[in-house]
């Protein structure tokens, strides 16, 4: 099985969006699994956060890392 990753739009009839590279590979055929993910609020500020809080990291900061 193959995995391809992208993020979609829901289309205004209700349909998701799927990138013309995805679109080329399916034939009528294709047999393919869907799985959505939606992004929870609090996960997305916990990222922030996580994410804020690394960007002050500093390489000297490593010395504290063994303590």
């Amino acid at each position: 099985m193959r995995a391809y990753e992208y993020m979609a739009e829901l289309l205004p009839d209700g349909h998701l969006s799927v990138p013309e590279k995805i679109k080329n590979i399916l034939t009528g055929e294709s047999k393919i699994r869907v799985m959505l993910l939606l992004e929870d609020e609090e996960e997305a500020w916990r990222n922030f956060t996580v994410a804020e809080f690394m960007s002050g990291y500093d390489a000297k900061d490593a010395i504290y890392d063994n303590l």
